[in-house]
């Protein structure tokens, strides 16, 4: 069953824009898809730096491949600094206030901390380190205990029971031996058991002899919370996303006409440059590649409820502009924009990225005001 509605923006008798996409019932599902052009067209974000954490001389302000940055109900600042296994905590105006765990593989210690997140309802704080471990400090920075996990998580987020829900990463073995990757999205419980699998997406990597090669350009699943209740994930072949609600449950479904596009042929040798040149027999290795550019590179969330989507721009991700699709909470495409960085968090009027300076290879966590932020819709 098929149900279309077209949307169209009147104020005061004049017509204000007209969304020209199709909002369709598919199997009891609601699902919002949007024209290849967005309501309000391009926005620029005019951003004003008005925080810059980092210092060489300092060792509690020195960073090595810092890996998320978060902000918890107290704006204060939490990084995740991977290469020094730690998490460093700072207030609101970038002052050190401490220094959770430190290296090593006993209670409260880091072996590759990745990504931080707060539980709602006590304040805990859910670091996810290494492989298969999620540690968990009280608000204070005080270990309380880890969960091991079943699989390896590339993605979590809590809900408002303290249960998880993730993307996982799964191996199994094909008869020939070699190892297959699938991501699979799921709830856990609060003892990291898998309740539920929800949904299910191959994920391939080229191989060789004992080795493989990520070229950046893997089918990949992401997702991310939109708030206690509601939960976002979507897998970067397809322009879709999937709203679900706590316990995983669908609500509706986000779609965008996106022209598909092939991976340059340069791009194809820079990446097996690059490979040689670590150390990889490029000549023992069919580098697989998908037949087009993956859609989406990371989703982020801000607190007024805004989606932003990070687009795959056909090369390996780093420093330098990146581009953004802009969706309203209902899964209305509203804006496309470039941030001058990688986003690593989007929330309360801030923009926060991790800046690398090429030259000493000094990293900073900047913040910038978003001084138009007021002015940027978030609906139709």
């Amino acid at each position: 069953m098929f149900l279309s509605v077209f949307v169209t923006l009147v104020s005061f008798g004049q017509q204000k824009a007209e969304w020209k996409g199709k909002i369709e019932v598919e199997d009891g599902v609601k699902v919002i898809k949007n024209p290849r052009d967005p309501l309000y067209g391009e926005i620029k974000f005019e951003l004003e730096e008005d925080l810059s954490i980092g210092k060489e001389d300092d060792e509690n302000f020195l960073f090595y491949k810092i890996a998320d940055i978060q902000v918890d109900k107290d704006e204060n600042i939490y990084v995740v600094d991977f290469g020094n296994n730690r998490i460093q905590q700072f207030d609101f105006k970038g002052n050190y206030l401490q220094t959770i765990g430190r290296e090593g593989e006993g209670p409260g210690e880091f072996v590759g901390p990745l990504r931080i997140l707060f539980d709602k309802k006590t304040g805990n704080i859910y670091v996810r380190d290494g492989l298969r471990s999620i540690k968990i400090f009280d608000k204070h920075g005080n270990y309380l205990r880890a969960i091991r996990l079943e699989y390896f998580p590339t993605d979590f987020e809590l809900n408002e029971d303290g249960n998880i829900l993730g993307i996982c990463r799964i191996l199994s073995r094909i008869p020939s031996g070699i190892q297959s990757h699938s991501s699979v999205f799921v709830k856990l419980n609060s003892e990291g058991k898998i309740e539920k699998k929800i949904a299910k997406y191959p994920y391939y990597l080229s191989r060789g002899a004992g080795f493989s090669i990520s070229h950046g350009h893997e089918y990949n699943s992401f997702m991310t919370k939109i708030d206690d209740q509601t939960f976002i994930y979507g897998y970067s072949k397809e322009y879709e996303l999937n709203v679900v609600d706590k316990e995983g449950n669908l609500l509706y479904k986000i779609k965008k006409d996106e022209p598909k596009r092939k991976i340059p042929s340069e791009e194809k040798h820079r990446i097996e440059r690059e490979a040689m040149a670590n150390g990889f027999p490029i000549q023992a290795v069919k580098v697989k590649y998908p037949p087009f550019i993956p859609f989406i590179y990371a989703i982020y969330t801000g607190s007024a409820e805004r989606i932003y989507i990070q687009r795959n721009q056909g090369k390996r991700t780093g420093q330098g502009p990146k581009e953004f699709d802009i969706f309203s909470k209902d899964g209305y495409c509203l804006y496309n924009t470039t941030f001058p960085y990688p986003a690593v968090l989007i929330k309360n009027g801030y923009f926060y990225t991790r800046v690398v300076n090429e030259d000493t290879g000094e990293e900073f966590v900047k913040r910038f005001r978003i001084k138009n932020w007021k002015q940027i819709k978030e609906g139709i």
